[in-house]
């Protein structure tokens, strides 16, 4: 997916960044009416949602979504670019209950068709929608994995229980009111970044780390910017366990102004960045480098939730060979 040119919004007035992002909504429907009028009529656009009340879940205790919306959108012009993004509150009861993610808020990102089904990358499930006279979407699901991970799967199902027909009713909603859906994280200027360790203590296991971002693409809903990763590894320790002391391995990246990841597979990890002055906070919970014969390492430390980085901007000579 090419997208377009990030800007850091380290500077910007929040009232004034709010209203433009407002502003880009209502611009990407107007554009999709104007554009794609025949597929306007099969394909839901916007924002959709729906608050469960309290009585309401009391009724359906096997209900384990306490509220729901949905932001469909084109990731570019063309129409068959279609795309979900879902945010699910759970409720403490069902498959929230169930899945042990009562009060959390679990999102997912699905690609749609034409006529209207959505579906998940990696075997996540699928979604139908369809229009009611009144304007409401009518939502059918059997099973549709909720909860983005650094890997395949999820926290828990849009479906109460996987298999079984499970139907949400939403309305249409103001732009505003998905606005934790479309708005954008903003990525590092493109360059070239780094941080050497003077051993694999200080370096968590690691002796070196390059991160080469190359602008953005421009044209889509969603900026993104493709890039190189490099570590640098010391001879013992984790590296060592893996087959891999001493390596020096790259990894091409793509990173996303969605949510602020860089990734370099399906089923691989990912690395958390975000402006840091004029450096690169980095962070992952999971992310596998792969070496020969498929020998791989997790850069996350063992033992900690997150592993974290702060990398420095570099002259581009140190980021030699990753272009």
């Amino acid at each position: 997916m090419k997208k377009a040119q990030a800007r850091n919004t380290t500077c910007i007035d929040p009232a004034r960044h709010a209203v433009a992002l407002v502003a880009f909504a209502a611009s990407v429907l107007a554009s999709v009416a104007a554009s794609t009028p025949a597929l306007a009529e099969t394909l839901p656009q916007g924002c959709f949602a729906r608050e469960y009340s309290a009585q309401h879940l009391a009724e359906h205790p096997g209900q384990g979504v306490a509220a729901l919306r949905l932001w469909f959108f084109h990731e570019s012009d063309d129409p068959a670019s279609s795309a979900a993004l879902v945010e699910a509150r759970m409720a403490d009861q069902g498959q929230g209950a169930r899945d042990g993610v009562g009060g959390e808020v679990l999102t997912q990102y699905a690609l749609c068709d034409a006529d209207g089904a959505c579906f998940v990358e990696c075997d996540g499930g699928t979604f139908e929608t369809q229009r009611l006279p009144d304007g409401d979407l009518h939502l059918t699901t059997r099973f549709f994995a909720l909860g983005e991970g650094d890997a395949c799967g999820g926290g828990s199902d849009l479906a109460e229980r996987p298999g079984e027909e499970t139907r949400y009713r939403l309305s249409a909603a103001a732009p505003e009111i998905c606005q934790a859906l479309w708005q954008r994280h903003p990525l590092p200027e493109p360059g070239c970044y780094g941080m050497d360790y003077s051993d694999m203590g200080h370096g968590q296991g690691l002796l070196g780390l390059r991160l080469l971002l190359h602008p953005a693409d421009d044209g889509y809903a969603f900026p993104q910017a493709e890039g190189t990763f490099r570590v640098t590894l010391p001879e013992g320790g984790r590296a060592a366990e893996a087959g891999l002391g001493g390596a020096r391995l790259s990894v091409p990246v793509w990173c996303s102004t969605r949510d602020g990841l860089c990734r370099s597979g399906v089923d691989e990890g990912a690395l958390a960045i975000a402006p840091l002055g004029d450096g690169v906070a980095l962070s992952t919970g999971r992310f596998l480098i792969f070496g020969a014969e498929a020998a791989n390492l997790d850069i996350a430390a063992p033992g900690q939730a997150i592993t974290r980085h702060q990398l420095r901007p570099l002259p581009p000579g140190e980021c030699r060979g990753m272009e």
